[in-house]
């Protein structure tokens, strides 16, 4: 066995939690709120569309961001959930 084949990393799908596995679900399901929400409930984004600045929204700019920063910072979900166990590190 080469040394490339004892470094090798579990295979994607044992990788993946249900919210990486479901990825285009939860994708498809906001879009799918976010329509019905502007056709039912029109003062949430006439509200929303308040708050631009320069022709940037504000509000999806801050969601990008946080959708973002995770990745940027190399935040490891999975070992959050461990700070219960061990508060103390």
């Amino acid at each position: 066995m080469s040394a490339l084949q004892d470094n090798a990393s579990p295979s994607t799908a044992e990788g993946m939690g249900a919210f990486e596995r479901y990825l285009s679900l939860w994708v498809a399901l906001a879009i799918v709120v976010g329509i019905l929400v502007g056709q039912f409930i029109p003062a949430v984004p006439e509200t929303l569309s308040r708050f631009e600045v320069a022709q940037v929204s504000i509000p999806v700019a801050i969601l990008i961001w946080a959708m973002i920063f995770p990745m940027m910072a190399q935040i490891d979900f999975t070992s959050l959930l461990g700070v219960r166990r061990q508060p103390k590190g």
